[in-house]
């Protein structure tokens, strides 16, 4: 497996760490549900809905 990134820098020279999980390709409920909530928090001034 490729050696992936465990932080990277923004356009304003910030650092942040970075997690990254995989998903079995069988797993197209639980890719589509988090897709769908990092939509949500990477959306400046949106809330996820109840």
């Amino acid at each position: 497996m490729a050696k992936l990134l465990e932080e990277y820098t923004d356009v304003k020279s910030v650092r942040h760490r970075v997690e990254h999980i995989t998903l079995p390709q069988e797993d197209q409920i639980h890719k589509e549900k988090m897709m769908e909530e990092l939509t949500h928090v990477l959306a400046k001034g949106t809330k996820m809905p109840a």
